[in-house]
C-alpha cells in the first residue's frame, strides 16, 4: 500500500509535467483570427558567455567538494561502498541538467508571452500556470527520486549524501550574487539616467540598459527560485529522514513517514492547478482567492490522504496527522497575510499611494515600518506553529525521548509545508514574465491597443505579486525551522545544551547576526556603485558609435556586461568566501557551540532581514504601478515620483539582497552540516595545542 503511495505520487506527477510541456510546446492557434505578436528578439551577448563560464565553475567546485569528501569518508572512516560516490555524481549533474532545462523554458515561455499576449486573461494565466507546474513538480519528483533511492544506503553518512546539494548551493549563491546585482543595478542605471540625460533615447532596443534590464530582470526571478526549491526539497527531505532514524518511529518495512509525507504534497498539489481558474473580468481580489482556492484544496486533499493512510491502515498516533495539517496550514497563513501588505488594491499599498502626496520621506518611512511589521508577524506565525508541534510531538511520550520526538513532529511538519510548496512556485513565476511584457508593451504595442494591453497583464502581475512574496517567506520560514533542527538534533548533542552554556557561543551568535546585517547593507551598496558605472558606460556608446541613437547598429551588449562582471568579481569574492568561511571559523574557535550559537545568529537575523526587504519592496512597487494606473494620481507629477523613486530603493532589497540572503542561508546550513565532523577534529586539536602552550 506504501510502495504505491510512493508510486501514484511519481506517476502523476511525471504526467501532469508531460500535460504541462504538451501544452507549452504545442502550436498556438488563437481564436477569432487573431494574429500572433511579432516575436522580440534581445541580445544575450556576454550572458551565454557568462553561462558556459558556471558550468565550468560548477565541475570546479563539485570536484573540490567530491574530493574533500572521499577524504573524509572513504579515506580516514575507511568505507569501502564507493557507489555512492557515483550517485551523488549524477545527482549534481542532474541539477546542472535541471538548471539548463529551465533556461530554455524561460527563454520560451518568454517568447509564448509574446504570441499570446492579445489572448484572454484566462488563457494567458493558464498557459503561466502550465510553466509554474513544470518546475514545482520537477524539483519535487527529482527530489523525491533521490531520497528513495538513497534511503536504504545505512552505510553512508547523511553528510556525504548532501553533497549534490551543496554543490548547487555554492553555484547558485554566486549566480545570486552576480544576476541579481546586475539585474538591480541596470533598472536602477535606467532611472537615474532619465534624469541625467533625457534627451538620449532612454526606451527603445537601442539602449544597452534597456536590454539588460530586461533580459535579468526575468532571469532573476524566473530561473533561481525554481533551484533554490530543488535543494531545499533535498535538505529537507534528507534531515528528515535523519531525524526520523534517531527516533526510531517506523513503519516496519515500508518507506520513512516524511518521504510518505512529502509524496502525499505531490499528490494533493496536483488537483489545485486544475482548480485554480480565471475570468477576464475578474478583480484581483477575487482573483488572489481563485488562486487561494488552489491551496485549500491542496491542504484538504492532503489533511484526507494523511488521515486515511497515516492512522486509518497504519494506525500511527493520530497527533502525526495534526502536525502534517498544521504544517501545512501555516504556509495558508503566510499567503492570506502577504496580500495584506504587498497586494495593489489592500490597505499597504494605497496607505503608501497617500503618503507620497506629502513627501518622499513619508512614502520612503511608511514602507520601512510595513516591512518591520511584514518581518515580525510571519516570525510570530512561525513560532506559534513551531510550539503546537513540538507540544503535539511530545504528547503521550515519556522519557529522554520527549525531545527527539517533539523534533521529529517539526520536521514532519516542515516536510508537510515545503511539499506543498508547488502551489505558489505555479503563481510565483507570473511575475517576471508579465513584468517583462509590460515594458515590452509600452515600447511596442500600437495606438488603440496600449491600454487594453497594459490592464491586462498590470492585473496579472498584481495578482503575481503576492505569490511571489509568499514564495520568498515560505523559503525564509523553512530555513528558519531548519536551522533550529540542525542547531538542537545535530549540532548540540541532541538539544542538551542551553543556548548560553559557552560564552563562546553567545560571541558566535552576535557574529553571526553582525554578518547577516552586514552582507545585506554591502548588497543594497553595490548596487548604488554599480549603477553609476553603467550609466557611463551607455553614454559612451551613445556618443561614440555611430548609428546607435537612431537604432540603426546594434549596442555593445558584450562590454556592458563585462564591466559589470569584473566589478562585481571583485567587490563580491571576499563576500562569498567570508559567508562560508564563517561557520568554519566559528566551530574552529567555538566547537560545536560555537558553530550552533553562529547558525541561530546568522538564522534568525537574516530571517527577519529577508521578510523586511521582501515586504517593504514589494509594497512600495505595488504602490507605484497602482498609482501608475490611476488616472487621478498620474496628473500629480511629485506624488508619482515619489513613489517612483521609493521603487527604486525597493528593488534592490527584494529584489537582490533578499534573494542573495537566501542563498547564503542555504549554503551555510548544508556547509555546516557536511564539514562539521572534520572542523570539530580540528577543533579539539587547537583546543589541545593551547592547553598545552599555556
Amino acid at each position: 500500500m506504501y510502495n504505491v503511495l510512493i508510486t501514484v505520487a511519481a506517476a502523476g506527477g511525471l504526467l501532469s509535467c508531460l500535460l504541462c510541456i504538451l501544452q507549452i510546446t504545442k502550436r498556438l492557434r488563437l481564436p477569432g483570427g487573431q494574429e500572433s505578436a511579432a516575436i522580440t528578439k534581445f541580445s544575450h551577448d556576454g550572458y551565454q558567455t557568462y553561462l558556459r563560464k558556471i558550468l565550468v565553475l560548477s565541475a570546479l567546485v563539485y570536484a573540490c567538494c567530491a574530493g574533500l569528501a572521499y577524504y573524509l569518508e572513504f579515506v580516514r572512516h575507511g568505507i569501502t561502498d564507493h557507489l555512492m560516490l557515483g550517485v551523488i555524481s549524477v545527482a549534481f549533474l542532474l541539477i546542472l541538467g535541471v538548471a539548463w532545462f529551465t533556461d530554455i523554458l524561460h527563454r520560451r515561455m518568454d517568447r509564448r508571452v509574446q504570441m499570446l499576449q492579445k489572448a484572454s486573461m484566462s488563457r494567458l494565466f493558464r498557459h503561466f500556470l502550465y510553466a509554474g507546474a513544470l518546475l514545482g513538480l520537477g524539483a519535487t519528483l527529482i527530489a523525491l527520486g533521490y531520497i528513495v533511492s538513497t534511503e536504504r544506503l545505512h552505510s553512508i553518512s547523511a553528510e556525504l549524501l548532501l553533497l549534490p546539494a551543496y554543490g548547487g548551493a555554492l553555484v547558485l549563491y554566486w549566480l545570486r550574487f552576480n544576476v541579481s546585482l546586475i539585474a538591480r543595478s541596470s533598472d536602477y542605471a535606467f532611472e537615474l539616467m532619465g534624469r541625467q540625460e533625457a534627451t538620449l533615447p532612454l526606451v527603445g532596443q537601442a539602449n544597452p540598459l534597456w536590454r539588460l534590464r530586461q533580459n535579468l530582470a526575468s532571469v532573476n526571478r524566473f530561473f533561481f527560485y525554481h533551484l533554490e526549491y530543488l535543494i531545499l526539497c533535498l535538505v529537507v527531505l534528507l534531515i528528515a529522514t535523519q531525524v526520523e532514524a534517531q527516533t526510531k518511529i517506523f513503519i516496519a518495512g515500508k518507506f520513512s513517514i516524511s518521504i510518505l509525507v512529502f509524496a502525499m504534497g505531490i499528490i494533493s498539489a496536483i488537483p489545485a492547478f486544475f482548480i485554480m481558474r480565471v475570468r477576464d473580468k475578474t478583480s484581483p481580489e477575487t482573483f488572489l482567492w481563485n488562486i487561494r482556492i488552489g491551496y485549500i484544496a491542496a491542504i484538504s486533499i492532503q489533511a484526507v490522504i494523511a488521515y486515511f493512510f497515516l492512522v486509518v491502515i497504519a494506525q500511527i498516533h493520530i497527533k502525526y496527522f495534526w502536525i502534517i495539517f498544521l504544517g501545512s496550514l501555516t504556509a495558508f497563513l503566510l499567503n492570506v497575510y502577504s496580500a495584506i501588505y504587498v497586494a495593489e488594491n489592500h490597505k499597504t499599498a494605497r496607505s503608501l499611494i497617500a503618503a507620497a502626496a506629502s513627501s518622499v520621506s513619508t512614502v520612503i518611512h511608511r514602507g520601512i515600518a510595513s516591512g518591520m511589521r511584514g518581518a515580525a508577524i510571519p516570525a510570530l506565525i512561525i513560532a506559534a506553529m513551531m510550539s503546537l508541534v513540538y507540544l503535539l510531538g511530545v504528547i503521550d511520550e515519556r522519557g529522554e525521548n520527549r525531545f527527539g520526538h517533539g523534533l521529529f513532529a517539526l520536521s514532519l511538519a516542515l516536510t508537510s509545508m515545503v511539499s506543498l510548496f508547488i502551489v505558489a512556485q505555479a503563481t510565483a513565476v507570473i511575475m517576471p514574465l508579465a513584468s517583462t511584457t509590460i515594458g515590452r508593451i509600452k515600447l511596442e504595442a500600437r495606438r488603440g491597443e496600449k491600454n487594453d494591453l497594459l490592464e491586462k497583464f498590470r492585473n496579472l502581475r498584481s495578482v503575481s505579486v503576492p505569490s511571489y512574496v509568499l514564495h520568498g517567506k515560505i523559503m525564509f520560514s523553512a530555513l528558519a525551522i531548519l536551522i533550529f533542527l540542525v542547531y538542537a538534533q545535530i549540532l548540540s548533542d541532541a538539544g542538551a545544551a542551553s543556548l548560553f552554556k559557552h560564552l563562546t557561543q553567545t560571541a558566535m551568535l552576535l557574529i553571526g547576526a553582525i554578518a547577516s546585517y552586514f552582507l545585506s547593507a554591502r548588497i543594497n551598496e553595490l548596487v548604488l556603485n554599480l549603477g553609476p558605472l553603467l550609466v557611463r558606460e551607455t553614454s559612451r556608446q551613445f556618443r561614440e558609435i555611430p548609428g546607435l541613437t537612431s537604432a540603426e547598429v546594434e549596442p555593445d551588449m558584450r562590454g556592458l556586461w563585462q564591466i559589470a562582471v569584473r566589478y562585481l568579481t571583485r567587490k563580491v569574492l571576499p563576500l562569498f568566501i567570508g559567508t562560508m568561511a564563517l561557520p568554519a571559523f566559528s566551530c574552529l574557535l567555538g566547537g560545536t557551540y560555537g558553530l550552533a550559537g553562529y547558525l541561530i545568529g546568522f538564522g534568525f537575523f537574516t530571517f527577519l532581514n529577508g521578510n523586511s526587504w521582501l515586504t517593504s519592496g514589494a509594497a512600495w512597487s505595488s504602490a507605484r504601478h497602482a498609482a501608475e494606473a490611476d488616472s487621478i494620481v498620474t496628473r500629480h507629477t511629485a506624488q508619482l515620483e515619489a513613489l517612483v523613486q521609493a521603487d527604486i530603493v525597493g528593488d534592490s532589497m527584494h529584489e537582490a539582497a533578499a534573494p542573495t540572503l537566501t542563498g547564503a542561508l542555504t549554503a551555510t546550513i548544508i556547509g555546516s552540516l557536511l564539514f562539521t565532523p572534520a572542523t570539530l577534529e580540528l577543533h579539539e586539536k587547537l583546543r589541545d595545542f593551547v592547553k598545552t602552550a599555556f
